[in-house]
C-alpha cells in the first residue's frame, strides 16, 4: 500500500462533510461550509489528505501560530455578521468557546484541528506501522509550517483520541474543565 500526503484546497465540500460526519463537536458544523471554505481559501487553516490510490484515507487540518492567535477574532466577526447563526447555536458555541484557553504556545507550535482516520483503509498494516506512518506525515506537515510541536485539544470523554495520542507519546499539558490539551515535540 502506498499512502501519500497531499496538501489540498480542492473538494472542500467533500472534506467538510467528512469532518462534520466524523467529528461531532467540530465548530464547523455550526459555522457552515461557506465559513470553512473561506478559512481554507484565506489560508487560515490548512488541509492535508492522506490518499491511497486516489482515495482519501485520512484528513488532517492544522492551524499555524499566527492564525491560532487570530481564529477567535475571525469567528466572532463572522457571528456578528450572521446573528441568526449565533442565536440558533448559542449553546453549542458556548461549549466550543470553552476550548479557547490561555495556553502558552509560540512559533514552533502547530495546532492539529482535525484528524479523521478511516480505519478500514489501514487494516492491512499493523498498528505500529500505521502509527509510524502518521508520525512521518506529521513531521512533513510540521516541516511545511516551520514548526516542531504539534498540539491539539479534545473532550475528555473522547477515549479513542486519548488512547491514540497517549500511545503515540503525546503528553497532556493543559486542561480546561473537560477539555484536554496534548502535545508532542518532533525532531525535524
Amino acid at each position: 500500500m502506498t499512502f501519500k500526503l497531499i496538501r489540498t484546497q480542492n473538494n472542500l465540500e467533500d472534506v467538510y462533510k467528512i469532518i462534520c460526519k466524523n467529528i461531532s463537536d467540530s465548530i464547523f458544523i455550526v459555522l457552515g461550509l461557506d465559513f470553512f471554505k473561506s478559512l481554507v481559501i484565506n489560508k487560515n487553516i490548512y488541509i492535508y489528505c492522506i490518499k491511497n490510490k486516489k482515495k482519501i484515507s485520512s484528513i488532517i487540518t492544522v492551524i499555524d501560530y499566527k492564525n491560532y492567535q487570530l481564529i477567535n477574532k475571525i469567528v466572532i466577526k463572522y457571528l456578528l455578521l450572521n446573528p441568526i447563526k449565533l442565536i440558533l447555536n448559542f449553546l453549542n458555541l458556548l461549549k466550543t468557546a470553552k476550548k479557547s484557553s490561555n495556553i502558552k504556545i509560540d512559533l514552533t507550535h502547530l495546532h492539529l484541528l482535525h484528524l479523521v482516520i478511516f480505519k478500514q483503509d489501514f487494516k492491512k498494516i499493523s498498528l505500529k506501522k500505521k502509527d509510524l506512518l502518521f508520525d512521518k506525515f506529521f513531521k512533513k506537515i510540521l516541516k511545511n509550517h516551520k514548526s516542531r510541536v504539534l498540539f491539539l485539544c479534545f473532550h475528555n470523554k473522547n477515549t479513542k483520541a486519548k488512547d491514540y495520542y497517549r500511545r503515540n507519546r503525546f503528553k497532556k499539558f493543559h486542561k480546561v474543565e473537560k477539555i484536554l490539551y496534548f502535545k508532542k515535540e518532533f525532531n525535524i
